[in-house]
């Protein structure tokens, strides 16, 4: 079998460092929403299953113990400074395909809280246009909150924070041989994104819809 090979990509200068995996950098991102509220309390929203997509059902999207999916196959990114390694929360979107052949993997997606105190972020996982799932909650100082997906298909993630947006999207290929984790960093002067992933060459096409 390949061996798996060493890029990281720093966020700032693009930087090839000798570690597992290859970074890509999604930069920063303001837009024009409205500051959440400044509050301890969590709201989410959940739409009814069966609407939005014209193939099938979109996929449910359930809590986990964080716990469950700390493991996600790849280093952080570099530019996270954070003693955490554990998300607060997580979720799961979808179900793993009952047959999905070789080197089917989960893409996970980290939403961190790096602005040195506890801060509200939205997070909205949508779907072809359907959104699927949003949680409003207050994450801790350094902390990740952690979206794993498991059905393949394009995911969009919004994060919002004050007066900052961004949108990162997980394409089909991200399930493909390939460990892949993106790391969404909410910060005092923005929201910047980047993706390490592990790069082996595929040999087997995955199985699942």
């Amino acid at each position: 079998m390949p061996s798996r090979r060493a890029l990281l990509r720093t966020f700032a200068a693009g930087t090839s460092l000798g570690v597992a995996g290859c970074l890509g950098s999604g930069g920063k991102s303001s837009g024009g929403t409205t500051p959440g509220p400044e509050t301890g309390t969590t709201a989410e929203t959940e739409p009814p299953n069966g609407t939005g997509t014209t193939d099938s059902a979109p996929p449910t999207v359930e809590a986990v113990e964080p716990a469950a999916v700390a493991d996600r196959g790849v280093p952080r990114s570099p530019t996270i400074e954070s003693d955490t390694y554990e998300p607060f929360r997580a979720f799961v979107v979808g179900e793993r395909p009952d047959s999905p052949g070789n080197h089917y993997e989960t893409p996970h997606v980290w939403v961190w809280n790096l602005t040195g105190d506890p801060a509200t972020v939205e997070v909205t996982v949508a779907t072809g246009g359907t959104e699927l799932y949003r949680v409003e909650t207050e994450f801790p100082a350094g902390a990740p909150l952690a979206v794993v997906f498991r059905e393949r298909r394009t995911y969009d993630v919004t994060v919002r924070e004050g007066d900052y947006e961004k949108t990162v999207t997980v394409e089909p290929d991200r399930f493909r041989c390939n460990a892949t984790g993106t790391d969404v960093q909410v910060r005092l002067d923005g929201i910047e994104a980047g993706t390490v992933s592990t790069s082996m060459a595929c040999t087997t096409t995955p199985g699942g819809t």
